[in-house]
Protein backbone atom coordinates (compact mmCIF):
# COMPACT_ATOMS: atom_id res chain seq x y z
CA UNK A 1 0.00 0.00 0.00
CA UNK A 2 2.83 2.41 0.82
CA UNK A 3 4.37 2.05 -2.65
CA UNK A 4 0.97 2.46 -4.25
CA UNK A 5 0.34 5.72 -2.39
CA UNK A 6 3.73 7.35 -2.76
CA UNK A 7 6.36 6.02 -5.20
CA UNK A 8 9.08 8.34 -3.86
CA UNK A 9 9.58 10.41 -0.72
CA UNK A 10 11.49 13.71 -0.47
CA UNK A 11 13.58 14.72 2.53
CA UNK A 12 12.58 17.29 5.11
CA UNK A 13 14.55 20.53 5.03
CA UNK A 14 14.90 20.58 8.81
CA UNK A 15 16.13 17.11 9.77
CA UNK A 16 16.95 15.52 6.39
CA UNK A 17 14.63 12.55 7.03
CA UNK A 18 11.89 11.37 4.64
CA UNK A 19 8.46 13.03 4.46
CA UNK A 20 5.37 12.08 2.48
CA UNK A 21 4.87 13.63 -0.95
CA UNK A 22 1.11 13.35 -1.37
CA UNK A 23 -0.06 15.55 -4.23
CA UNK A 24 -3.19 17.61 -3.69
CA UNK A 25 -6.20 15.33 -4.08
CA UNK A 26 -4.14 12.12 -3.85
CA UNK A 27 -5.55 9.21 -1.84
CA UNK A 28 -4.27 8.81 1.69
CA UNK A 29 -4.84 6.16 4.37
CA UNK A 30 -8.45 5.89 5.48
CA UNK A 31 -9.88 6.97 2.10
CA UNK A 32 -9.01 10.60 2.77
CA UNK A 33 -7.69 12.94 0.09
CA UNK A 34 -4.55 15.01 0.57
CA UNK A 35 -4.99 18.75 0.84
CA UNK A 36 -2.02 20.31 2.63
CA UNK A 37 0.75 19.27 5.00
CA UNK A 38 0.32 21.13 8.31
CA UNK A 39 3.27 19.98 10.39
CA UNK A 40 6.21 17.58 10.52
CA UNK A 41 7.29 16.09 13.83
CA UNK A 42 10.09 13.74 14.76
CA UNK A 43 7.93 10.66 14.15
CA UNK A 44 4.63 11.77 12.65
CA UNK A 45 3.20 14.18 10.11
CA UNK A 46 -0.04 16.13 10.34
CA UNK A 47 -2.09 16.77 7.19
CA UNK A 48 -5.18 18.75 6.34
CA UNK A 49 -7.26 16.33 4.28
CA UNK A 50 -10.66 16.12 2.64
CA UNK A 51 -13.09 13.45 3.79
CA UNK A 52 -15.44 12.30 1.00
CA UNK A 53 -17.50 10.45 3.64
CA UNK A 54 -17.98 13.55 5.82
CA UNK A 55 -17.81 15.90 2.84
CA UNK A 56 -15.63 18.22 4.85
CA UNK A 57 -12.07 18.79 6.06
CA UNK A 58 -10.31 16.70 8.67
CA UNK A 59 -6.86 16.35 10.20
CA UNK A 60 -4.92 13.16 9.47
CA UNK A 61 -1.96 12.15 11.58
CA UNK A 62 0.31 9.37 10.35
CA UNK A 63 3.92 8.22 10.80
CA UNK A 64 6.60 9.64 8.56
CA UNK A 65 7.68 7.15 5.85
CA UNK A 66 10.71 5.87 7.78
CA UNK A 67 8.68 5.65 11.00
CA UNK A 68 5.80 3.49 9.73
CA UNK A 69 7.10 0.40 11.52
CA UNK A 70 8.36 2.25 14.59
CA UNK A 71 6.32 1.33 17.68
CA UNK A 72 6.98 4.77 19.18
CA UNK A 73 5.20 6.44 16.27
CA UNK A 74 2.28 4.05 16.69
CA UNK A 75 2.16 4.76 20.42
CA UNK A 76 2.05 8.51 19.77
CA UNK A 77 -1.00 8.03 17.55
CA UNK A 78 -2.53 5.62 20.04
CA UNK A 79 -2.27 8.29 22.74
CA UNK A 80 -4.32 10.65 20.57
CA UNK A 81 -6.96 7.97 20.14
CA UNK A 82 -6.99 7.07 23.84
CA UNK A 83 -7.36 10.71 24.88
CA UNK A 84 -10.14 11.63 22.46
CA UNK A 85 -12.02 8.41 21.79
CA UNK A 86 -15.35 8.25 23.61
CA UNK A 87 -14.56 11.57 25.28
CA UNK A 88 -16.76 14.28 23.73
CA UNK A 89 -16.19 17.80 25.01
CA UNK A 90 -16.50 21.16 23.22
CA UNK A 91 -12.90 22.10 24.12
CA UNK A 92 -11.51 18.86 22.63
CA UNK A 93 -11.42 17.97 18.91
CA UNK A 94 -13.51 15.01 17.88
CA UNK A 95 -11.92 11.72 16.88
CA UNK A 96 -13.27 10.72 13.46
CA UNK A 97 -11.40 7.48 12.79
CA UNK A 98 -9.04 5.15 14.63
CA UNK A 99 -6.73 3.61 12.05
CA UNK A 100 -4.00 2.47 14.45
CA UNK A 101 -4.25 -1.14 13.27
CA UNK A 102 -3.87 -0.37 9.56
CA UNK A 103 -0.76 -1.00 7.45
CA UNK A 104 0.00 2.70 7.67
CA UNK A 105 -1.43 3.60 11.10
CA UNK A 106 -3.33 6.86 11.35
CA UNK A 107 -5.73 8.90 13.43
CA UNK A 108 -8.29 11.21 11.82
CA UNK A 109 -9.45 14.17 13.90
CA UNK A 110 -11.73 17.16 13.62
CA UNK A 111 -10.10 20.11 11.84
CA UNK A 112 -10.14 23.19 14.08
CA UNK A 113 -9.87 26.38 12.05
CA UNK A 114 -8.43 29.50 13.66
CA UNK A 115 -5.27 31.10 15.01
CA UNK A 116 -3.40 29.60 17.92
CA UNK A 117 -3.26 31.49 21.18
CA UNK A 118 0.44 32.06 20.44
CA UNK A 119 -0.49 33.69 17.12
CA UNK A 120 -3.11 35.84 18.82
CA UNK A 121 -0.65 37.08 21.46
CA UNK A 122 1.97 37.85 18.80
CA UNK A 123 -0.45 39.67 16.51
CA UNK A 124 -2.74 41.55 18.89
CA UNK A 125 -0.85 41.60 22.19
CA UNK A 126 -1.79 40.38 25.68
CA UNK A 127 -5.41 39.67 26.66
CA UNK A 128 -7.37 41.46 29.38
CA UNK A 129 -7.71 39.87 32.81
CA UNK A 130 -11.37 38.84 32.33
CA UNK A 131 -10.62 37.28 28.93
CA UNK A 132 -7.68 35.37 30.41
CA UNK A 133 -9.90 34.07 33.23
CA UNK A 134 -12.54 32.89 30.74
CA UNK A 135 -9.87 31.29 28.57
CA UNK A 136 -8.47 29.45 31.57
CA UNK A 137 -11.90 28.27 32.70
CA UNK A 138 -12.74 26.91 29.25
CA UNK A 139 -9.43 25.09 28.85
CA UNK A 140 -9.72 23.70 32.39
CA UNK A 141 -13.14 22.29 31.57
CA UNK A 142 -11.54 20.29 28.76
CA UNK A 143 -8.64 19.23 30.96
CA UNK A 144 -11.12 18.15 33.62
CA UNK A 145 -12.82 15.88 31.07
CA UNK A 146 -9.43 14.41 30.13
CA UNK A 147 -8.46 13.88 33.76
CA UNK A 148 -11.76 12.15 34.49
CA UNK A 149 -10.89 9.92 31.52
CA UNK A 150 -7.63 9.02 33.27
CA UNK A 151 -5.45 11.03 30.88
CA UNK A 152 -3.26 14.13 31.26
CA UNK A 153 -2.41 16.29 28.24
CA UNK A 154 1.13 17.12 29.52
CA UNK A 155 1.86 19.68 26.76
CA UNK A 156 -0.48 22.60 27.41
CA UNK A 157 0.97 25.77 25.84
CA UNK A 158 -0.22 28.64 23.62
CA UNK A 159 0.79 26.79 20.43
CA UNK A 160 -1.56 23.93 21.39
CA UNK A 161 -4.64 26.11 21.94
CA UNK A 162 -6.55 27.10 18.80
CA UNK A 163 -9.08 29.91 19.00
CA UNK A 164 -12.11 28.93 16.93
CA UNK A 165 -14.46 31.91 16.77
CA UNK A 166 -12.72 33.19 19.89
CA UNK A 167 -13.25 29.99 21.90
CA UNK A 168 -10.27 27.80 22.83
CA UNK A 169 -9.82 24.26 21.53
CA UNK A 170 -7.02 22.17 23.01
CA UNK A 171 -5.07 20.25 20.35
CA UNK A 172 -2.09 17.90 19.94
CA UNK A 173 -2.51 14.86 22.15
CA UNK A 174 0.54 13.00 20.86
CA UNK A 175 2.30 13.45 24.22
CA UNK A 176 -0.75 12.65 26.40
CA UNK A 177 -0.12 10.11 29.14
CA UNK A 178 -2.19 8.01 31.48
CA UNK A 179 -2.37 9.54 34.94
CA UNK A 180 0.13 7.69 37.12
CA UNK A 181 2.29 6.63 34.18
CA UNK A 182 6.03 6.68 34.72
CA UNK A 183 8.27 8.85 32.55
CA UNK A 184 11.46 7.38 31.07
CA UNK A 185 14.44 8.34 33.21
CA UNK A 186 16.15 11.40 31.77
CA UNK A 187 13.52 11.88 29.04
CA UNK A 188 10.74 14.09 30.44
CA UNK A 189 7.68 14.77 28.32
CA UNK A 190 6.19 18.22 27.84
CA UNK A 191 7.79 21.45 26.64
CA UNK A 192 10.57 23.14 28.59
CA UNK A 193 9.35 26.34 30.17
CA UNK A 194 5.78 25.05 30.48
CA UNK A 195 6.54 21.74 32.21
CA UNK A 196 6.57 21.89 36.03
CA UNK A 197 9.66 20.91 38.04
CA UNK A 198 8.32 17.46 38.92
CA UNK A 199 7.78 16.69 35.24
CA UNK A 200 11.32 17.81 34.43
CA UNK A 201 12.42 15.45 37.22
CA UNK A 202 10.60 12.61 35.42
CA UNK A 203 8.16 11.93 38.24
CA UNK A 204 4.91 10.02 37.45
CA UNK A 205 2.21 11.89 35.55
CA UNK A 206 -0.42 13.81 37.54
CA UNK A 207 -3.26 16.21 36.64
CA UNK A 208 -1.49 19.02 38.52
CA UNK A 209 1.17 19.01 35.79
CA UNK A 210 -1.48 20.30 33.39
CA UNK A 211 -2.55 22.91 35.94
CA UNK A 212 1.00 24.27 36.10
CA UNK A 213 1.36 24.39 32.31
CA UNK A 214 -1.96 26.21 32.04
CA UNK A 215 -0.80 28.70 34.66
CA UNK A 216 2.30 29.50 32.59
CA UNK A 217 0.12 29.77 29.49
CA UNK A 218 -2.24 32.21 31.24
CA UNK A 219 0.72 34.29 32.43
CA UNK A 220 1.85 34.53 28.80
CA UNK A 221 -1.66 35.43 27.63
CA UNK A 222 -1.89 38.16 30.28
CA UNK A 223 1.59 39.69 29.94
CA UNK A 224 2.88 38.59 26.53
CA UNK A 225 5.67 36.54 28.10
CA UNK A 226 5.71 33.31 30.10
CA UNK A 227 8.41 34.74 32.38
CA UNK A 228 7.11 38.29 32.89
CA UNK A 229 6.26 39.59 36.35
CA UNK A 230 2.54 39.77 37.08
CA UNK A 231 1.15 43.26 37.80
CA UNK A 232 -0.50 43.24 41.25
CA UNK A 233 -3.56 45.25 40.13
CA UNK A 234 -5.39 42.57 38.17
CA UNK A 235 -8.50 41.81 40.25
CA UNK A 236 -6.94 38.72 41.80
CA UNK A 237 -5.60 37.22 38.56
CA UNK A 238 -1.95 37.68 39.61
CA UNK A 239 -2.54 35.64 42.77
CA UNK A 240 -4.47 32.91 40.93
CA UNK A 241 -1.81 32.48 38.25
CA UNK A 242 0.90 32.41 40.91
CA UNK A 243 -0.96 29.62 42.69
CA UNK A 244 -1.35 27.64 39.47
CA UNK A 245 2.41 28.02 38.92
CA UNK A 246 3.46 26.84 42.38
CA UNK A 247 6.64 24.78 42.01
CA UNK A 248 5.51 22.46 44.83
CA UNK A 249 2.70 20.34 43.34
CA UNK A 250 1.11 19.81 46.76
CA UNK A 251 0.60 23.59 47.00
CA UNK A 252 -0.87 23.78 43.51
CA UNK A 253 -4.70 23.60 43.16
CA UNK A 254 -6.45 20.65 41.59
CA UNK A 255 -8.23 21.08 38.27
CA UNK A 256 -11.49 21.76 40.11
CA UNK A 257 -9.75 24.11 42.51
CA UNK A 258 -8.26 26.07 39.63
CA UNK A 259 -11.72 26.39 38.08
CA UNK A 260 -13.06 27.83 41.33
CA UNK A 261 -10.16 30.25 41.71
CA UNK A 262 -10.50 31.61 38.18
CA UNK A 263 -14.28 31.83 38.52
CA UNK A 264 -13.89 33.88 41.69
CA UNK A 265 -12.04 36.59 39.74
CA UNK A 266 -15.16 37.22 37.64
CA UNK A 267 -18.49 38.77 38.52
CA UNK A 268 -21.31 36.26 38.74
CA UNK A 269 -22.83 37.36 35.43
CA UNK A 270 -19.44 36.95 33.67
CA UNK A 271 -18.93 33.31 34.68
CA UNK A 272 -19.73 30.71 32.00
CA UNK A 273 -22.06 28.78 34.31
CA UNK A 274 -25.44 29.63 35.86
CA UNK A 275 -25.55 31.15 39.32
CA UNK A 276 -27.45 28.17 40.75
CA UNK A 277 -24.62 25.73 39.94
CA UNK A 278 -22.93 24.56 43.11
CA UNK A 279 -19.42 26.03 43.13
CA UNK A 280 -16.34 23.85 43.26
CA UNK A 281 -14.67 23.56 46.64
CA UNK A 282 -11.48 25.27 45.52
CA UNK A 283 -9.21 22.47 46.77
Amino acid sequence: MIDELVPATPLDDEDGEPIWSFAEGAPMPGSFRAWERLAVGVRCETWLVWSPRLWGPAVLKLPRPHQVGNPRAARSLAREVAALGDNPHPVLPRLYEDGIGEEIPYAALEYVDGPTLADEIDETGPLGAADVALLGIQVLSGLRALHQHGVAHVDVKPENIVLRDGRPILIDFGSARQIGAKQPAGRPVGTQGYAPPEMEACEPITPRMDVYALGVTLREALTGSRTAALPPTLDGMADVISRLCETDPSSRPTTEGALALLGATLDEDERPWPGWVRPYSGR
